[in-house]
C-alpha cells in the first residue's frame, strides 16, 4: 500500500511507523525471556523437544489443557526457522506495527482528520499509558506477550468496521478469528464485544440488520477454530477439587488481582475514571459533521464494553459465579481505555492548536499524567475544571490564573498521596509545555528539511536498540555491555542473578535434574532448562495440577492449614508469606527437596557452608546459591 492510500485511509505510512518504534525501544527498553514469557516459554521448548522440562509438574500439566496452544504453535514454527530470540522480537515489531496503525486509524477516523496529527497524538498516548489498568492488563508492554499480540490484532479489526462497516466485516472477522486462536480467552471476549457492537449499530448507528447479522454470523465461524485448538479436550476443569476448593484456588490464589476488582487500588479506579472524563472532555469541544457516522460507531462500540464491564462486576462481585471470574471479562477494560484514548486525542490536538502557553502546557501535560494512577486523576480532573471555564465563557487571564492554582494544588496534593513521586511529573511535563508554548510563539514558523530531520531521527532513535543487538554478542561481564544487554535484550543473555545462576546449571547439572528454590522468581526453570518443583507464577487452570500445585505451594511455604488459611496469609501478604521459603535451616530444605522429588536446591547464597552439613554448596550469583543435597544426609533429615 502507498503513502498516497495510507493518507486517505488515515493510516500511518511504515517508514513512520518504523521510526517510532525505535523511539519506543529507545525511551522503554525492549525486554525478552522473562516476565510472563518466563514461565510461558519452557512449555514452547518442552513441545520443541520433548526430553526437556520432562519432570518438570507445571510444564507436564498442560499435556492435559493447554490454552496456549495457538500461539505456541506460532511460536514453535518460527522458532524452528529462525530461533527463539529471533522470532520474539519479531513478532514483538509486527505486534507494535498492528497496535499503531490500528490505533492511528481509530483516532483519526473518530475525527475525520487525515493530517496524521491526531492519530499519532492517540498513539503517543497509547505507548504512554500505564494507569488505570484494572484488571493488571497494560495497553502495552516492551516484550511481546499473547494478549497483546490479540489486541494488536483487535485494534485493526475495530479500524476495520468503524471505518467502513460495509467493507471491514469481513477482514474484522478474519482478523478476531486470529485472535482467538493466539489468545482463545480474550478472543472470545473481544468477538463477543464486536458482536454486541454490530447489534447497537443495526439498532442505533445506521447499520443495516442483514449487515449486523452477517458480521455477527462471520465471526462467530472465524473463532471456532481458535477455541477448538486452545480449548479440547473439553473436559470438566473442575473434576478433582471440591467446589469451595477450587473456588479458593483460582480467583483468591492463584491470580486474584486480575480477576477481583476489590482488590483493585484507588488510585486505579480513579485513573480508570478518568480515561472516561477525557473523552467526555473532548466530545464536548466542537466536531466535524462528516466524521458523524464513524463517531456513532466509535461511542457505541464504547458503549458495549461499559455494558459488558458492568455485567462482569455483576457476575464477580454480586453474584461470585465461578466461571465468570476465571474468564477474566476485566480484560475488556483495556479495550476501552484504547477507545478512550483515540477520542481524547483530538481534545489534546485541539489544546496544542490553539497556540496559547497554558493550553500547550495542557496538551503536554495528559500524556505525561498518562504514566501514572494519581497524577492521570489529577489532570483529568483539572481539564474538566478547565473545559467547565471555557463553556462558561470565563476570561483568559482568570482561566490561566486557575489552572496555575489548580496545578500547584494537585502538585502539593501528589507529594503526600503519591508513591510514584508523580509531581515531580507533573511540574516538569507543565514546565516544558510553558517552555515550548514561549518559544513557538516568539519562533512560529521553523524551516526544516524534512528528509534530512527524518534520517537524524532515525539514527537517534535506532541507536540505543542497534547497541543492544550487538552488545548481545559480548560477554555480560563487561559493566557496559551487561547495562545494555539489560535494557536491550535482543540475545538470549542472562542479566539478574537467577538467570545467571539458572545459565550456570544449565552446563553443570544432569539434563534430568530437578531443582527446589524461593517460590518468587521466576526465571530459573527458563534459563536453566531444567524442571522446577515449584513457582507461584507458574500455576496451571484445570482441578487436578491446581491441587497439586497448591500442595506444593503449601510445602514450600512450611505452611500447615486448610487453604482458607493460606489464601488469607497470601492476600495479608505475599512476600511475607513467600520469605518463609528463606527462613528454612538446611536441614529443612534438604527434607523439603526430598520430598519434591529434587536433588538440588536454589536459595540465599549468605547460608554457611558447613562442612558436611545436608546441603553443599556448588556455585553463586549476587544473591543466589545452588546447594547439591547431600545423599547420604537425606534419610537423616527425613527423620
Amino acid at each position: 500500500m502507498d503513502d498516497a492510500t495510507d493518507r486517505a485511509r488515515g493510516t500511518p505510512p511504515w517508514r513512520l511507523v518504523f521510526l517510532a518504534l525505535g523511539l519506543y525501544l529507545t525511551i522503554k527498553g525492549y525486554h525478552s525471556l522473562d516476565g510472563d514469557q518466563a514461565h510461558r516459554l519452557p512449555i514452547l521448548l518442552h513441545r520443541l523437544d520433548p526430553a526437556l522440562y520432562a519432570d518438570d509438574p507445571f510444564v507436564r500439566c498442560f499435556d492435559e489443557f493447554n490454552p496456549h496452544r495457538g500461539s505456541l504453535q506460532l511460536l514453535g514454527t518460527l522458532t524452528r526457522a529462525v530461533g527463539l530470540p529471533a522470532t520474539l522480537a519479531g513478532l514483538f515489531a509486527i505486534t507494535f506495527a498492528l497496535s499503531v496503525r490500528g490505533v492511528h486509524r481509530l483516532a483519526s477516523a473518530f475525527w475525520g482528520d487525515r493530517s496524521g496529527a491526531i492519530g499519532w497524538t492517540a498513539v503517543v498516548l497509547f505507548l504512554a499509558a500505564k494507569a488505570g489498568n484494572v484488571g493488571t492488563n497494560h495497553l502495552f508492554e516492551s516484550m511481546l506477550l499473547d494478549r497483546l499480540m490479540a489486541l494488536a490484532l483487535a485494534w485493526v479489526a475495530a479500524a476495520e468496521v468503524v471505518e467502513d462497516p460495509d467493507r471491514g466485516w469481513r477482514r474484522s472477522a478474519l482478523l478476531l478469528g486470529v485472535a482467538a486462536w493466539i489468545h482463545p480467552s480474550l478472543g472470545l471476549q473481544l468477538a463477543l464485544v464486536f458482536s454486541g457492537a454490530w447489534l447497537a449499530w443495526a439498532a442505533f448507528g445506521g447499520a443495516s440488520r442483514r449487515l449486523a447479522a452477517v458480521a455477527i454470523a462471520a465471526t462467530g465461524l472465524a473463532i471456532v477454530p481458535g477455541l477448538l485448538v486452545n480449548l479440547a479436550p473439553f473436559g470438566n476443569l473442575r473434576e478433582g477439587l471440591p467446589p469451595e476448593t477450587f473456588r479458593l484456588l483460582t480467583v483468591e490464589l492463584q491470580s486474584p488481582q486480575h480477576m477481583l476488582p476489590h482488590l483493585w487500588r484507588q488510585p486505579q479506579w480513579l485513573a480508570a475514571g478518568a480515561y472516561l472524563l477525557l473523552a467526555a472532555v473532548a466530545l464536548a469541544g466542537p466536531r466535524s459533521e462528516s466524521t458523524a457516522s464513524p463517531r456513532r460507531r466509535l461511542l457505541l462500540m464504547l458503549g458495549v464494553v461499559l455494558i459488558w464491564l458492568a455485567a462482569s462486576w455483576g457476575a464477580v462481585e454480586v453474584v461470585g459465579h465461578v466461571g465468570a471470574t476465571v474468564f477474566q471479562p476485566f480484560r475488556i477494560a483495556t479495550f476501552g481505555r484504547g477507545l478512550c484514548l483515540a477520542i481524547a486525542s483530538g481534545h489534546v490536538v485541539g489544546l496544542w492548536r490553539r497556540g496559547g502557553v497554558t493550553d500547550r502546557a495542557r496538551a503536554v501535560l495528559i500524556p505525561v499524567a498518562c504514566t501514572g494512577d494519581w497524577t492521570f486523576a489529577a489532570v483529568a480532573a483539572i481539564e474538566v475544571v478547565m473545559t467547565a471555564m471555557e463553556s462558561a465563557r470565563v476570561r483568559i487571564g482568570v482561566r490561566d490564573a486557575a489552572f496555575v492554582g489548580m496545578l500547584a494544588w494537585a502538585a502539593v496534593f501528589l507529594s503526600r498521596h503519591d508513591t510514584e513521586r508523580g509531581h515531580r511529573a507533573l511540574l516538569g511535563a507543565a514546565g516544558a509545555g510553558v517552555a515550548v508554548g514561549l518559544l513557538m510563539r516568539r519562533r512560529p514558523s521553523l524551516i526544516i528539511r524534512k528528509g534530512r530531520l527524518y534520517r537524524a531521527a532515525m539514527v537517534l532513535a535506532w541507536a540505543g536498540p542497534t547497541a543492544g543487538l550487538v552488545a548481545g554478542w559480548f560477554p555480560t561481564s563487561h559493566p557496559k555491555a551487561g547495562a545494555v544487554v539489560a535494557r536491550w535484550r535482543f540475545a538470549a543473555t542472562p542479566v539478574e542473578d537467577d538467570e545467571r545462576l539458572g545459565a550456570w546449571c544449565r552446563e553443570h547439572t544432569p539434563a534430568a535434574a530437578r531443582f527446589i528454590g524461593p517460590p518468587g522468581p521466576k526465571g530459573f526453570r527458563l534459563w536453566s532448562r531444567r524442571s522446577w518443583a515449584f513457582n507461584r507464577a507458574g500455576s496451571p487452570y484445570h482441578a487436578r495440577g491446581l491441587g497439586d500445585w497448591y500442595e506444593r505451594f503449601r510445602d514450600h511455604v512450611a505452611f500447615d492449614g486448610p487453604p482458607e488459611e493460606l489464601v488469607r496469609a497470601y492476600l495479608e501478604g505475599r512476600h511475607r508469606l513467600e520469605g518463609r521459603y528463606d527462613a528454612m535451616t538446611d536441614a529443612q530444605l534438604a527434607a523439603l527437596a526430598a520430598r519434591q522429588g529434587a536433588e538440588f536446591v536454589v536459595a540465599g547464597a549468605d547460608r554457611e557452608d558447613e562442612a558436611g552439613g545436608p546441603l553443599e554448596r556448588l556455585h553463586a550469583e549476587g544473591e543466589f546459591a545452588v546447594y547439591r543435597v547431600r545423599p547420604e544426609r537425606v534419610a537423616q533429615v527425613q527423620r
